[in-house]
């Protein structure tokens, strides 16, 4: 297992808004690449967290969400930096 941990002050679109309390977590398998969950608290979480629930449906490994081209600034766009954030 490999996890990731962003605190929500890391994303450009909590800074913008002044909303930077919270942090995201990831679990990956290690050995598929793929999003086993995630916690993510702070602002907007609700709508990122179906972005996160579609890749995961479509058994899309963790580096499709890391590589992803995602409008900026979104708080979605914090999927780049969590993913980049993988730990072993």
């Amino acid at each position: 297992m490999r996890v990731a941990k962003l605190p929500v002050a890391a994303i450009p679109r909590a800074r913008t808004t002044l909303e930077t309390e919270g942090i995201w977590k990831a679990v990956v398998d290690r050995d598929t690449e793929r999003i086993l969950g995630v916690a993510l608290l702070g602002a907007e979480a609700g709508e990122t967290l179906t972005t996160v629930q579609t890749a995961m449906l479509a058994d899309l490994p963790y580096t499709a969400l890391r590589d992803m081209i995602i409008t900026h600034p979104t708080m979605s766009e914090g999927l780049n930096l969590l993913f980049a954030a993988l730990q072993d």
